[in-house]
């Protein structure tokens, strides 16, 4: 019994200690991301604490976000602009509204709200 109350108790540790949710997670923000479910050839992200660029077509056109902080673990992207010839999904100037989940050095999970609709996803880190 003394031993099953030490390994449940040593994968809750783990559990804890794998993901900061929803807290500091603006220490593993930062650097170049892709999308779960998206080549990297066709989309992957750049980002600092203040921008965000999502590349397309292996970086040759990228799409532009400032990003502002409501918390430490949600913020807002507005939509700057691109260099792309397909428009956005957004116009200039409109939001969305991001919150991350889980966030390791290596992980995001996050949930994304934009006009009425919401998704959730996550993205990988890339070294």
């Amino acid at each position: 019994m003394k031993t099953l109350l030490i390994l449940i108790f040593a994968i809750s540790a783990f559990g804890f200690t794998s993901f900061d949710e929803n807290e500091n997670c603006k220490e593993y923000f930062s650097g170049k991301w892709k999308y779960e479910k998206f080549d990297v050839e066709y989309i992957y992200v750049e980002r600092t604490l203040k921008k965000q660029y999502e590349y397309m077509e292996n970086g040759k056109y990228f799409y532009e976000f400032d990003i502002e902080w409501i918390n430490d673990c949600k913020y807002e992207l507005t939509y700057k602009g691109t260099t792309s010839p397909n428009s956005a999904a957004a116009k200039i100037g409109e939001k969305f509204t991001i919150e991350i989940t889980k966030i390791n050095d290596s992980l995001t999970e996050y949930k994304t709200v934009f006009r009425d609709l919401e998704e959730t996803g996550k993205m990988i880190k890339m070294k």
